[in-house]
């Protein structure tokens, strides 16, 4: 009997959904590119079930299969672009937030010594 993580079956709905666009992707990408399970499948290095598993977005399935998948079809530089940190709007807006109103000359000479 195969095991189950508690934490997948708690997953949000918003992680779920991109899971199974990631999987729906990666079959789509294998198709167009006329490619078979059983092709793709050993490419990847991995038994037809998890190939399924990949497809479907099982969040079972570790992220390493994941990202070999999308650099066999192609689009590993895309992903890596998502995890960029000036990808990050929201940490770039909180960056930009902390910065000084204001910048003063200071009195030590600190800079010149540098």
């Amino acid at each position: 009997m195969p095991r189950t993580n508690k934490s997948f079956q708690q997953l949000p709905a918003a992680v779920q959904s991109a899971l199974l666009e990631f999987g729906s992707a990666i079959r789509v990408a294998r198709i167009r590119r006329r490619q078979t399970v059983q092709d793709f499948a050993s490419r990847l290095g991995v038994t037809l079930p998890t190939l399924r598993k990949i497809e479907r977005g099982d969040p079972g399935v570790a992220l390493a299969t994941f990202v070999t998948a999308l650099w066999l079809i192609g689009l590993l530089d895309r992903f890596r672009d998502l995890a960029k940190p000036e990808s990050d709007v929201l940490g770039n807006r909180l960056e930009v937030s902390r910065l000084p109103r204001r910048v003063r000359r200071s009195t030590d000479d600190e800079l010149d010594r540098l």
